[in-house]
Parts: structure tokens; C-alpha cells; sequence
């Protein structure tokens, strides 16, 4: 049935449902006899009739029929709102029927209509290949009969949908056409708004969530979708037919004609294509005779005049040819990058010795980067951006980020003033943007709440910690695959119907607080990631339940894993405590990284021993309690701390005595706390007792034992191990580093920026001519499933040139507010850092300034363009600010006033939050705080706001980048093209708008001077001017060097880049620490200098300024109790003594304070006399 034959019937359904319920209502009125109009009584019975008896009861039964009919369309409209099936209602069979067929048609308008927006072949439909755990089981995957393949489901009743199917069991109603592509020979199914028929067995993709699998069968040989083979053969891009050759590809989930064409040379051959396969049979039955259906796994010829010439042998410049053709496809990373795509369907009936890829291939770059595929695919840690090798170690990234942080923390704590904390530069540098842009923290907020009250639950019910073989989590909740049928427990609940299978959706109500949640300790401290499903989704592993993991297969990639698992152990996000031991070289520079976690011997006897009364220790103290098992004395209360995990770590296990003890002492009943994971091939590790995984490579899908669940496993290459070893290690260094030179102006000259020359004229090229050959501007086919500030949903209403922005100001979206304010717009940001530096002041220039206060010196080597003054104002001297976002600042209590029992501290205002930006002025980048954007004249829409908000920031830091920086720094290991990028530059120079001379605040790289993009000089921003007032104020010890200090302080309303999205401001990290160092040396010289002059008022709101940055500095507190002390406020001081103390436990599972932190307060607090 034809697209347009579809939306027909759809708008039929809606027409005739819209009579019968509003229809008849107002027939029956108008022309009907309505039983109130009856009078008579009983002699309307006995009495001859004139006709208005039998026209009332008619009426009546008309309403009856309306209302029969009207609440069965209530019941199966509520139904579908819920997404599941209506119930069926006794005597209204025929009715409810009727009901659903037409609000079931109604339901296919959307994807129908989309559909028919489409002029290109649809995409593959989507299906998933779990793949099995080893190559021995290809023979009899091969020999499957095609009942064998796919999970099933029996049509039982008269009104399912194929939408009906797609929502139970896929989850995604507009996944019925993946199922109607596997059942060609259901014709309902294909037309996708009628009934199924009774009896009809229908087959479901492999990832079909079933109560059991269909195709499950004892037989170990049997290939089932859970034990298929992964596939073996990708197709090569460094391979390809010269061009008087055909070629043959195999469909990945993803495709269409038109991408598979674009991939071969011109999108618009896909109808050659066509031809050249039409009537081809189909995996799963039925004939290839509908170009706007392809399955994954189907065999495709491309003809010689589809192939393109072989690809150069040497990476092309970038963005140096003409526009390239539209491009459809997604723009996903390359193959090699741990980003997951869903796999593709295996072929049944495959001929051919290759099946389908396992996962989809990336659509060509762009900008002339198809070239470069192969290389990317053979050598991926060499040929990706840097962040690209870290998309979907969310775990990994998660755990290093974090421990960073905490580190962090604590090395500005113990920071002196005038210096920095060490940070990374460099390959670790980029590896910590690369974890900063792939991490997922929020999941494992969430994974920890659920756990630690499932076990408080548990243990009020007195029942055992279940044993759990898997844990997936999900965006919006976390899923358990328990070993065995198990009544779930809450927060968790069964799923389809499974006991075995329990989730916790984020918004339950069971979720314990955050006070209950502190009486228990985590029941599952062992948990560790070991990759992601089909979908992208983290998947991990209590490591006890396993005992003995091991990594078998190729040596490197299994070396590679249990790099992964070892950083992951050492920093993982999750609360507990670890005891590790990594054996000789495994994991070298581990124990000097993480040495509060991680111990080293060389002696495997040594590490016997050790191992040996960790477990006598532990079963003696089961024995005690007199708890059968470790899971129910984890539940005990008097058991708290004492079953803390001990993980053997080794990339080789020797043959031999030794290695048969230690595998004797973690698989022996009962079971402790213990594990022991390692690499490379070892006779004495039997199978039986505990898993083997085969690590085959990075793109290769394994099964897990247990769950069943198809993964791939994530790993850690030798150089990026070694990168996560520098970060932790530079991040838990003692000393600090003086502050570098390059923060001394607080930008670089352009001349510093790399290639200057060399892309120049490329940059003026991109945004002069975004159009293709036909004047039409390119509009990439949008990524399903992007988030909406990322690659490619961004761009999906690409704009024309950029000399045509100024006209489309009127006629764009009003911004969406954000934060309360008609005219501030926050954003998500995320630390981390770009090498092509940011601004910020060190106090060796602040205390050597400039000969004129008011602006940076001049020297030889600025910008061509340079900014003016780092002042919030155009121009003048550094004491004035706009009104709109000055601050009050406290006035000077002379000396000679007494000082009265309690001095008030003046509260910081948040003038830059509330304000509705400067009237009439130039925009504003406020980053003291939350990133808000003031002052912008033009209009963006809400949903496209944060990445223009994160370009406008990232170019007040960093003015004159070219466009491969903004690329890294917005969209890190991702592959980018020039629409796609001038689509967002387009918008935000027209969000921003002009001055009054009609100049653009965003120029066109073209205005620059040296085609790099820059904001005007009129753009402002508050770290700018805090460092100009610092400078003066640092420099000069009279009323205006203080004024200018205090007007600095005045600019900060937070911990800079705060409340952002961890994932992204990847770039910015080394920025915020620079920020927040300089803020507290500001706050720290004032406050001393009010202190010293008896304004105790002064003195202690220049530290709470200075710890709205950073709340943990304890030379600002100590300079707060000083405060307190000279005024004569001891309960003032008690309490600041007590708020530390706070801030103190909640740091990385509580620090102790300073010892000159301790030793002031002894000296301030009077000592209490114990009484006679």
C-alpha cells in the first residue's frame, strides 16, 4: 500500500470518527424526539401512537449506540496514551473493534506523513544481530533453520496493530516496520493500520523484549539469536572496485539507497542502483521491488557507473574541495569508536561468507573526508579526534571525571596564593576532553539510590540480596538481570511479565531520601562495567557473583579490557571501598595513581597469602553472625565494613600450584568478598568456575554468560591507559606550580594560533559559499535519536548564506526562557579544556602592572584585531561597570568606629542573573557563575539556544580560532562539516544582532582581518573585567587598587561555568580552574587588606565572594574566622568553624581539616574551663 494510500485512509479514519462522535450528537438533537419530550404516562402504551413513541425510542437507542461506541474510542485512546492494549469489553466487541481500527489508523499519520516528507529511499529498517561468544558456533549458526532465527509472537486476538507489537516488545511503536520487514508474507503488516490476523505467527528482531525467548531450546549447538555469530566482515573502504568494476555491499540498520549511493560516489545513482538489484530475494523471504525498503543483511550490487575511484592513499586537506552533494546518512563516528550503533540483522539465507556488519558504518564526511574511512577503521586511536575513542566508556569516563574533580577540590584547598594546581597538557590533555564530552554520570546517581534501597528493604523484610548477573543501565532507569526468579522487591518492579528481570524507572516514588539512604552501605560494591549493548547502553558486573573473570581471546585487546576495568576500579563512581592488587606489570602506575585503592606485588605467592586471610577473615566472620551466605550478612547492621572486596588483578596468571590455591580460595563455599580478573591463556582456569569472555576486539559482540545479553566490551589501548594514569597522578600531586605566562594577557595573539596563514582562505571559503552546485543550501538528513543542541539534530533547518541571516531575524522562533528571565539565558556547560588556551591573570603580572591601569599593554604581538580593554564598559577607566550588573559593594567602617558584637555581612547579590540586559548596549558573556548570555538583540530558538550560548563562550575565551578548534571544542570527536557548523555560526550571529552603525556583534569570518572567527570588540565579558580590575587592584594599595578589587569581586555569582551538563564544555576545565584560583586570590588580598584597615564587614565579604567560587578553600575560611575574631563574634566563628566542617565530610567521603586550619581555630576559640 502506497504512502499516500496510507495517509488517506488515516484522514478517512479521522473524518468518519469525528461524525460519529460529534456527528451524531448533533443529528440526534436536531432532528430526534427526545425521551423528556414525552408526557402521558402510561397512555402512550395503551393509546394508538401518532408516531412520536416510536421516533423517541429510536432516538433513545441512537443515544445509547453514540454512547456505546464513544466510550469505546474513550478506552482505546486511553489505552494508547498508556501504550498498551485495550482490554476487551464485553458486548462491545463489534463497537471497540470499529473504535480501533479507526484511531489505530489515526496513529499512523505521523510516521506516514514523514514518510511521505521523504523523497529518498527510507532507511533500513532497524534490527539487532547479537552475536555469540566465539567463532566455533559459525557452522551451526549457519545451518539455523530460519524458524530458529528470530523470536515469535502469536496473533490471539481480533484488534492487535502492528504498532501494538512494536510498543510491546521493541518498546518504539514506529518500530513496526522493522517487524513488518521480517514477515513479507503478512500483508497486514506491510500496511502497517490494519488488525493482524488470529493466528497469524508473526517474527520479532532479535531484540524483541520477551518474557522468554521463543527460539530459546536446550540444544548448545542450536544457534539462537542469543548465540549467533558476530559477523566477519565489515565492508572495507580501503578496498573498494576500480570504477569498471560492481561491487557488493551488505545493508547495515541505518541505510538507504541514497546513502549507500553517496557512500559510492553520487547520492543520486541510488535509482541505478535499484534496478540493478530489483527482484532480488530479501533475507527472510519476499523480493527486493521497493526502493524505499531495504533490510539489514540483503546483498546489494553496485553497478560500475555507482562505484567511485579508488580511494588516495593520503589523507586529503581539510574542507578543500567544492560543496559536497546533501549528505542523508549520519554523521556517527567511525566504526572503530566504541560508540555503539544497533547491529545488523543477520541474513537467514545468506549465501555469501560475510553476514551482516555487527555494526553500521559512518556516513562519508563531508568537507571531502571520504578518504580517509579505511584508515580510520585500521588504525582508529591514531585517525579520530581524541574524544571519539572514548564514546561509549561512560563508565570509565565517568569514574576518572569524578575522581578528578575531587582531586581537584582538594588541590585547591591546599593551593598557595599566587600559585596554580598542576594541569595536564598534551596527549592526557585531550584524553580528559575526551572523557569529558563521553561520560555519563546521572546514571549512576541513580544506580546507587536504587540499590541502596533495595538492600534497606531487603533487610526490613529480612529476605537476601538477589544475585545479580547483569545491570543495564538505561537513560531513565536501571534495569537487574537476576540469576533466577526472584518476587521483586522496591524500588523495583518485574518487567513483562519476568521475575527475573526487575527495573526502576528515575521517577519512582519508592526511591528511598537522601537521609535513609546514609544507613546503608552499597550492596553491590563490586559493580564494574564491562561495555554497552546493541543500544548504547552500559552494562555491568558484580565481579563477586563472577569470582573468576577471565580474559581470553587476542592478547592485546583482552590486555586492553583489563586496563579499562583496573582505572575503573580505581576511581569508580560508585560509593564503597575496594581493596586491588595488581600483580608484577599489570596496570603499571596504578598503585602510584589511585595508591589509596590499589597495591602492587610481584610475588604471586605474596599475593596468595594476602588473598588467603582476607577469605579466612571473612567466612570466620560469617561464621559469627551465622549468615549462610555473603548476601545476607551484607544486610546485617552490626556487619558495616566488614566485607570489603579484594580484586586480584593479572594480565598473566602461571601455570601451577599457586595459581590453583588462589583460584581454590575465591571459588570455595560460601563465597567472600573476592575476585580475581586476568588475561592471556592459563590451563588451570577451568570455565566451570567462573566466566571466560573471548575479546575477539573493539568491534566485535560477545555474549554475556548469565544475562544472555550481547555486549561489546570496552577497553583502555596502552596510550590512553597511560594518559588516565598522568591525570590521576598530576590530579593528586602535593604541590602547586606557578602560574603560566600565557594567562598573563589573557589571550593568545592569533599569530600563536596554528596554520594561521594556511587556512585562511579555506575559512572564507566555508561561510562565503555553504550552497551546492544548485544554489541550494545543504541540508543534512537529521540523526535520530540526537540530543538537541548535538550532531546532526542541530542542523536539520540548515539556513541559506550567511548575507541572508540578517532577514531572517523576524521570522525565527522567540528564545525559550531558561532560567526565569526574559532576557538571561543559561546554559549546560562542562569543564574541561582546549589547547588552544584561555584567558585568566597570574598574580606575578597583576603585581607588575601595566603603565596605563585602564588596558592590557600594547604590545607588538597582538591580534590583528585585538579587544579592547578586558572591562565590561567600551571604554574608560577600569573603576567604572554598567549599572546593570554592578554590585553593591560595602563601604569601609572606619577604624576608629567600635566594632559591634555581631557585624553583618553584606549579602552578595546575583545582579547579573536578575538583570534584563543592558538597554540599548552590547551583549554580554557573564561565566562568574552560571553561563548567561545578556544583551542579545536577535532571536534563536529555545531548543537551539546551548550551542549557540557554548560558541559565544568559547570565543569570549578564545577569539581568532579557526574553524577545526571550534569543531574539537563543541563537538569533540565528532565528524564535522561546514554546513553543519555554519548552521549553528548562522544563528548565533543572528541571535547576537548588531550595534547602532549596523555592524554585526558576531562577525563574518571574512570582516576578521585574518579570516579567524571572533566576536566584536564590543562583546563583553565579566572574566575579562574581573581580570582587568585585578590587575589594578593587585598592583596598587590605596582606595582605588581596593575599588577595583571590589569591583571585581562583584562580577562573581558562583563557581564559574556552574550548574553545567557534564558532558559538555569538554574545553573548558582548565579555564575553571584558573577562574576559581584567581577569584580566591582576589578574595583573600581584599579580605586581609579589610581586616587590617578594622572593616570587618569589608573583610568577610570579600571571602564569602571568593567562596561562592570555591566553597572548599580553606585560606578564605581562615580568613573568615579571622574576620569573626577581630570583631569580637564568637558564635559567629563557631558557626563558620561548623559550616567547614560540613564541607569537609562531604568531600570525597570526608577530609580532615588543615592542620593550619586546626591549629587557628585552637588559637581563636576560647577553651572551655571544666568545672570544680
Amino acid at each position: 500500500m502506497s504512502t499516500f494510500v496510507r495517509l488517506l485512509r488515516a484522514l478517512l479514519g479521522l473524518a468518519v470518527l469525528a461524525a460519529l462522535i460529534a456527528g451524531i450528537p448533533l443529528v440526534l438533537l436536531a432532528v430526534g424526539h427526545q425521551p423528556t419530550d414525552l408526557v402521558g404516562g402510561w397512555d402512550l402504551l395503551t393509546g394508538q401512537d401518532d408516531g412520536s413513541l416510536f421516533f423517541t425510542v429510536l432516538t433513545t437507542i441512537g443515544w445509547i449506540g453514540w454512547a456505546a461506541f464513544t466510550f469505546s474510542a474513550l478506552v482505546e485512546i486511553v489505552a494508547l496514551f498508556r501504550g498498551r492494549k485495550a482490554k476487551r469489553i464485553k458486548g462491545l466487541g463489534g463497537l471497540q473493534g470499529f473504535a480501533g481500527l479507526l484511531i489505530g489508523g489515526l496513529v499512523l499519520i505521523s510516521p506516514t506523513a514523514a514518510s511521505a516528507a521523504t523523497t529518498g529511499p527510507a532507511v533500513a529498517a532497524t534490527a539487532v544481530q547479537t552475536a555469540g561468544a566465539s567463532a566455533a558456533a559459525a557452522p551451526t549458526a549457519a545451518a539455523a533453520s530460519e524458524q530458529d532465527a528470530w523470536p515469535t509472537h502469536t496473533v490471539t486476538g481480533d484488534s492487535e496493530l502492528p504498532w501494538d507489537l512494536a510498543e510491546q516488545y521493541l518498546g518504539s511503536g514506529p518500530r513496526w516496520k522493522d517487524i513488518a520487514a521480517l514477515n513479507p508474507s503478512v500483508p497486514q503488516l506491510a500496511a502497517g493500520d490494519q488488525f493482524l490476523p488470529k493466528g497469524a505467527v508473526v517474527r520479532l528482531p532479535a531484540d524483541a523484549n520477551i518474557a522468554k525467548p521463543a527460539t530459546q531450546t536446550p540444544a548448545p549447538a542450536q544457534a539462537t539469536p542469543e548465540t549467533a555469530p558476530p559477523a566477519q566482515q565489515t565492508r572495507p573502504a580501503d578496498t573498494k572496485p576500480a570504477p569498471a568494476q560492481a561491487e557488493h555491499v551488505t545493508v547495515k540498520a541505518g541505510e538507504s539507497l541514497w546513502t549507500i549511493a553517496d557512500d559510492h560516489g553520487d547520492p543520486e545513482d541510488w535509482p541505478a542502483i535499484f534496478e540493478a538489484n530489483k527482484g532480488n530475494p530479501l533475507p527472510g523471504g519476499g523480493t527486493f521491488d521497493d526502493p524505499d525498503l531495504i533490510v539489514p543483511g540483503q546483498e546489494l550490487t553496485i553497478p560500475a557507473a555507482a562505484a567511485p575511484a579508488p580511494a588516495p592513499d593520503s589523507r586529503p586537506a581539510p574542507d578543500t574541495k567544492t560543496p559536497p552533494k546533501p549528505d542523508t546518512a549520519k554523521d556517527t563516528p567511525t566504526p572503530a569508536a566504541p560508540t555503539p550503533a544497533k547491529p545488523a540483522t543477520p541474513a537467514p539465507a545468506a549465501s555469501t561468507p560475510s553476514t551482516a556488519p555487527t555494526t553500521a558504518a559512518p556516513a562519508p564526511s563531508q568537507d571531502g573526508q571520504k578518504t580517509d574511512t579505511a584508515q580510520q577503521a585500521q588504525d582508529p586511536d591514531e585517525t579520530l579526534a581524541p574524544a571519539a575513542v572514548w564514546m561509549g566508556a561512560g563508565a570509565l569516563a565517568a569514574a576518572l571525571i569524578g575522581t578528578l574533580a575531587t582531586r581537584r577540590i582538594l588541590q585547591q584547598r591546599r593551593r598557595r596564593p599566587g600559585r596554580r594546581i598542576p594541569m595536564p597538557t598534551g596527549s592526557a590533555a585531550a584524553t580528559e576532553q575526551g572523557l569529558r564530552s563521553a561520560q555519563h554520570p546521572t546514571g549512576f546517581d541513580l544506580l546507587d539510590a536504587a540499590l541502596r534501597t533495595l538492600a534497606l528493604n531487603l533487610a526490613a523484610a529480612e529476605r537476601d540480596l538477589p544475585v545479580v548477573t547483569a545491570v543495564v543501565l538505561h537513560e531513565q532507569k536501571v534495569e537487574l538481570h537476576l540469576d533466577q526468579d526472584t518476587a521483586p522487591m522496591k524500588p523495583f518492579s518485574g518487567t513483562a511479565g519476568r521475575t527475573d528481570l526487575w527495573t526502576c524507572p528515575a521517577s519512582s516514588p519508592d526511591l528511598a531520601d537522601r537521609d535513609a539512604l546514609q544507613g546503608a552501605d552499597a550492596p553491590y560494591p563490586a559493580l564494574v562495567s564491562l561495555g554497552w549493548d546493541g543500544a548504547g547502553r552500559l552494562v555491568l558486573v558484580d565481579l563477586e557473583h563472577v569470582g573468576v573473570l577471565h580474559l581470553d581471546g587476542d592478547a592485546d585487546h583482552a590486555r586492553h579490557v583489563l586496563q579499562a576495568i583496573a582505572v575503573e576500579l580505581a576511581s569508580t563512581p560508585l560509593p564503597g571501598h575496594l581493596e586491588i592488587t595488581a600483580l608484577a606489570d599489570t596496570a603499571f602506575g596504578l598503585d602510584e595513581a589511585a595508591p589509596e585503592r590499589v597495591a602492587r606485588t610481584d610475588d604471586l605467592a605474596d599475593a596468595v597469602a594476602e588473598l588467603t586471610s582476607h577469605t579466612a577473615d571473612q567466612r570466620r566472620a560469617l561464621a559469627a553472625l551465622g549468615a549462610p551466605t555473603l548476601r545476607a550478612a551484607r544486610l546485617q547492621e552490626d556487619a558495616g565494613g566488614s566485607w570489603t572486596p579484594h580484586i586480584l588483578l593479572a594480565a598473566e596468571l602461571p601455570d601451577g600450584d599457586q595459581t590453583e590455591a588462589l583460584l581454590d580460595l575465591i571459588t570455595a563455599q560460601p563465597r567472600v568478598a573476592g575476585a580475581v580478573v586476568a588475561a592471556g591463556e592459563n590451563a588451570d582456569l577451568d570455565p566451570e568456575e567462573g566466566w571466560t569472555l573471548t575479546c575477539a576486539g573493539p568491534d566485535e559482540t560477545i555474549v554475556l554468560p548469565g544475562s544472555g545479553l550481547p555486549i561489546k566490551l570496552q577497553g583502555l589501548t596502552d596510550q590512553h591507559f597511560a594518559d588516565a594514569i598522568e591525570l590521576l597522578t598530576l590530579s593528586a600531586a602535593d604541590t602547586d606550580v606557578p602560574a603560566r605566562d600565557e594567562w598573563l594577557d589573557g589571550l593568545l595573539d592569533s599569530d600563536e594560533q596554528p596554520d594561521a596563514k594556511e587556512n585562511q582562505d579555506q575559512e572564507e571559503a566555508d561561510e562565503e559559499d555553504p550552497t551546492d552546485e544548485t544554489g541550494e543550501v545543504e541540508a543534512p538528513r537529521p540523526e535520530a535519536g540526537a540530543d538537541e543542541d548535538g550532531m546532526p539534530d542541530e542542523y536539520a533547518d540548515i539556513e541559506r548564506e550567511e548575507l541572508e541571516t540578517e532577514h531572517q531575524a523576524d521570522t525565527d522562533t522567540e528564545a525559550g526562557e531558561t532560567d526565569g528571565g526574559p532576557a538571561v539565558f543559561p546554559v549546560e556547560a562542562s569543564e574541561d579544556q582546549t589547547e588552544h588556551g584561555t584567558s585568566g591573570p597570574t598574580l606575578a603580572h597583576l603585581f607588575d602592572p601595566p603603565a596605563v591601569p585602564a588596558a592590557a599593554p600594547a604590545t607588538a604581538e597582538q591580534e590583528p584585531a585585538p579587544e579592547p580593554a578586558l572591562l565590561l564598559t567600551k571604554q574608560g577607566d577600569p573603576t567604572e561597570i554598567r549599572p546593570e550588573v554592578e554590585k553593591p559593594v560595602p563601604g569601609p567602617l572606619p577604624s576608629a568606629d567600635p566594632v559591634p558584637a555581631h557585624v553583618p555581612v553584606p549579602a552578595p547579590t546575583r545582579a547579573a542573573d536578575d538583570a534584563d540586559g543592558p538597554e540599548g548596549g552590547a551583549p554580554m558573556v557573564l561565566l562568574l557563575g552560571r553561563v548567561v548570555i545578556e544583551g542579545a538583540a536577535g532571536r534563536i530558538d529555545s531548543n537551539r539556544q546551548s550551542a549557540a550560548v557554548e560558541l559565544i563562550s568559547y570565543l569570549a575565551l578564545n577569539p581568532g580560532a579557526d574553524h577545526h578548534a571550534i569543531d574539537d571544542a563543541l563537538w569533540p570527536g565528532r565528524l564535522v562539516n561546514k554546513q553543519m557548523r555554519n548552521a549553528v555560526i548562522s544563528r548565533t550571529r543572528s541571535w547576537l544582532g548588531k550595534d547602532a552603525e549596523g555592524e554585526a556583534y558576531f562577525p563574518r569570518v571574512q570582516d576578521t582581518g585574518d579570516s579567524r572567527y571572533r566576536l566584536a570588540q564590543a562583546v563583553t565579558c565579566d572574566w575579562k573585567a574581573f581580570q582587568n580590575f585585578a590587575r589594578t587592584g593587585l598592583a596598587r594599595h590605596d582606595e582605588d587598587g581596593e575599588l577595583a578589587l571590589r569591583r571585581a569581586l562583584a562580577l562573581v555569582r558562583g563557581r564559574p561555568f556552574a550548574a553545567i551538563d557534564p558532558q559538555r564544555y569538554a574545553w573548558a576545565e582548565p579555564a575553571v580552574q584558573e577562574m576559581v584560583s584567581a577569584i580566591a586570590d582576589v578574595a583573600y588580598e581584599l579580605s586581609t587588606r579589610r581586616r587590617e584597615a578594622a572593616d570587618y564587614a569589608g573583610a568577610l565579604w570579600a571571602a564569602h565572594q571568593g567562596l561562592l567560587a570555591a566553597e572548599e578553600n580553606e585560606m578564605l575560611h581562615r580568613q573568615v574566622f579571622l574576620a569573626h575574631h577581630a570583631a569580637g563574634d564568637v558564635e559567629a566563628l563557631r558557626e563558620a568553624a561548623a559550616r567547614l566542617a560540613r564541607i569537609n565530610e562531604g568531600l570525597g567521603g570526608g577530609v580532615d581539616m588543615e592542620a593550619e586550619t586546626a591549629q587557628l581555630l585552637r588559637t581563636l576559640l576560647p577553651r572551655t574551663t571544666a568545672a570544680r
